[in-house]
């Protein structure tokens, strides 16, 4: 059954969400490109990473994080933030086969979009298969454009499109 838009709720992820995040990233990735779940519990536990879940009927269907520059929490000051930490890198985003096309993956992109403008962020980047065209359309359609080609970035020497956002635009 896909939900509407309405009947999403989006919310940080807590490391008791460790296993289900897991499990949704198998579903998602091949073997060898999905996360280990050691890496899943590294993105719950740095202070450096933002981890967004969508939950449906208090299920989580998805998740998405946001890798960004420490000093962006403290942006608030009065001294000059470096170009560097307005930068912030999408990590992932995950969402359960049976509920892709149910604007999930558009909420959990959004709610790191408004936090990360929040916090005067400029520019989101990140990396897809060349091979991901679903993923590249969505992107697209998110308004993030083609920079370059990251050779052999994939496991398998399978290479990324690196895409970036400029949230001033």
């Amino acid at each position: 059954m896909q939900p509407g838009a309405q009947s999403i709720e989006i919310r940080p992820a807590v490391f008791l969400d460790l296993d289900v995040l897991t499990s949704i990233d198998r579903q998602c990735f091949s073997a060898e490109i999905a996360y280990p779940r050691n890496e899943i519990a590294s993105l719950l536990r740095s202070p450096a990473i933002l981890t967004l879940v969508a939950e449906h009927s208090r299920e989580i269907v998805g998740f998405a994080s946001l890798r960004f520059g420490r000093h962006l929490l403290s942006s608030r000051s009065h001294r000059r933030i470096p170009e560097s930490w307005l930068r912030s890198e999408l990590i992932t985003i995950d969402v359960l086969p049976e509920f892709r096309r149910a604007h999930v993956g558009w909420l959990l992109h959004q709610a790191l979009e408004n936090w990360f403008r929040d916090r005067s962020g400029k520019i989101i980047e990140l990396h897809v298969s060349v091979d991901n065209a679903a993923a590249i359309t969505f992107y697209k359609q998110l308004n993030y454009r083609i920079v370059d080609r990251a050779t052999h970035y994939y496991p398998g020497a399978v290479d990324a499109w690196r895409m970036e956002k400029n949230l001033l635009e």
